[in-house]
């Protein structure tokens, strides 16, 4: 790979500091009213959400806790990243945030002449593969995965697009037991954020770097070819996720998704996790290396949502958002409780930065055309 560790470096750094420039326009006395939460009036908020952060956002003691310690209710609306920053119709009505799951979206935002006043990124989460453990065990006799660390999966993500692009069967890599092709399953890129990132991570790996826009041209054909293959893309992340749980190892052998997801999982159903953790076909994730990390920026269009940003930056907020849902803080770190779930690293330390605006622009634009043909 061309992407060096300083360049990794920046790119999460970029991530993390990409909303502070904000502050700066605050008065102290003013950027302590946003911490503590000391505001006159309650205020009622709505606005458009990932899919991914819908369970944290409805989490009861989230939400009591926003009310009682910085007087907000929140009405949060479904939309996909992509959609929610470039479809007029959605972000034409009157919302007072936008809570997509991507730092890049905020540069699309205002290329779409969206009002962003203020962003912030509030989590991480790294994008990860979910598969299940026959053919987790087979690609590591393949040598395309390795477990660095018990339970601690990594994988080589581009030897599995080449083979997902040279159309290589399963059993070429030794999962006797799937038919056909080897496919990998990820959201729709042009309307949620997880097959975006995908998009993002696939243009990196063909681009041996970070991919730029003198370059990615020669890439768009692959890039193309393996979301063609696919058939047809949820549009969003918490479905994809749902699909591959219900449809199992035949139906969705391989799928895109969020590390979060798994975690929720394990916090939120104890009981079906304790059943099937021990299964000779449970679910595994797989951490490619390097990795890119989903940002959760918030986008506040009025004055009124800039309580919201400091709202979810409070400590209590963060540790609710680790410890039942599984989002990273700000700079992708884990959080203060041990979760007790094997595998979970606490820090990831191969990180990409996403390809900028301009580039993941250029790659949308291509799967539309494709589309219309």
């Amino acid at each position: 790979m061309g992407i060096n560790r300083r360049q990794m470096g920046l790119g999460l750094l970029a991530t993390g500091i990409g909303g502070t420039a904000a502050y700066s326009l605050l008065s102290d006395g003013d950027l302590a009213a946003l911490v503590t939460g000391q505001h006159a009036d309650p205020i009622d908020l709505w606005g458009f959400i990932g899919g991914e952060k819908a369970d944290f956002i409805r989490n009861p003691q989230v939400v009591a806790h926003l009310k009682r310690a910085h007087g907000l209710t929140i009405d949060a609306r479904r939309a996909g990243s992509v959609e929610m920053v470039s479809e007029q119709q959605i972000f034409g009505q009157g919302a007072d945030f936008l809570w997509p799951s991507s730092s890049v979206m905020v540069e699309m935002a205002r290329q779409h002449g969206v009002p962003v006043r203020r962003d912030q990124v509030i989590f991480n989460s790294p994008i990860v593969l979910y598969s299940w453990l026959p053919i987790v065990q087979a690609l590591m006799a393949e040598g395309i995965v390795e477990e660095r660390k018990p339970d601690f999966f990594v994988v080589d993500l581009k030897r599995l697009i080449e083979a997902v692009i040279e159309g290589r069967s399963w059993a070429s890599l030794g999962v006797d037991r799937l038919y056909g092709q080897v496919i990998i399953n990820a959201t729709d890129p042009t309307k949620s954020n997880s097959g975006f990132m995908f998009a993002g991570l696939v243009a990196n790996l063909l681009s041996d770097g970070v991919a730029t826009t003198d370059g990615i041209g020669r890439h768009l054909d692959a890039i193309d070819h393996l979301f063609e293959r696919m058939g047809y893309k949820e549009h969003s992340s918490g479905k994809l996720w749902n699909s591959y749980l219900n449809e199992g190892m035949g139906g969705k052998p391989l799928v895109i998704g969020y590390e979060n997801q798994l975690i929720e999982f394990v916090l939120g159903q104890p009981d079906s996790w304790s059943r099937i953790r021990t299964s000779p076909m449970r679910p595994v994730a797989l951490y490619p290396e390097p990795t890119v990390y989903s940002a959760h920026p918030l986008l506040s269009l009025n004055q009124n949502a800039d309580r919201l940003i400091a709202a979810l930056k409070d400590p209590v907020i963060q540790d609710m958002a680790w410890s039942d849902h599984g989002f990273r803080g700000q700079l992708g770190g884990a959080g203060n409780a041990d979760l007790g779930i094997p595998g979970v690293p606490s820090q990831l330390d191969l990180i990409a930065p996403m390809p900028d605006a301009r580039v993941m622009v250029a790659v949308l634009d291509s799967m539309r055309s494709l589309s219309t043909l």
